[in-house]
């Protein structure tokens, strides 16, 4: 199993989809469909039903291609607030910030990739496993 750190999320478990690889600079990892990986630990945050921790909601803008100033302005704050809820780190985001940001990734999904079914029954936990199965990238028990 290899821990996926370059999303910027703590505890993110791969159990396959992945390789390790020679590179001129020492020894790297090569993912499987980073972008539906990514979009599955998306999936995983929005089906949680405690507010996402600040650590998560950095992530799901970074997943919309918004810099923190883009954001301010869809949410009509002052980017100095986007920063502050980010750096809250594994602390959750504010209820209004946390469903704002909910909403927002679920329209960009549904725009790009069509409807995102969220059911209300998973953990609240900023960990998650995930296994490569059939070209896509499923959650999983560890």
């Amino acid at each position: 199993m290899y821990e996926y750190t370059g999303c910027g999320l703590n505890g993110i478990i791969l159990k396959n989809g992945y390789k390790v690889v020679e590179t001129p600079y020492g020894d790297g990892v090569a993912i499987e469909d980073l972008d539906g990986l990514h979009r599955a630990i998306a999936g995983d945050i929005l089906r949680q039903t405690t507010p996402m921790s600040g650590h998560q909601f950095r992530f799901l803008r970074k997943e919309q291609d918004l810099v923190q100033s883009e954001l301010a302005a869809l949410l009509r704050v002052d980017v100095q607030t986007v920063s502050n809820w980010e750096k809250k780190g594994l602390e959750a985001v504010p209820g209004p910030a946390d469903v704002a940001m909910r909403a927002c990734y679920c329209a960009y999904v549904q725009v790009r990739f069509g409807p995102v079914i969220v059911e209300p029954s998973a953990k609240a936990d900023e960990s998650a496993v995930f296994e490569w199965s059939d070209q896509e990238w499923v959650e999983r028990v560890a």
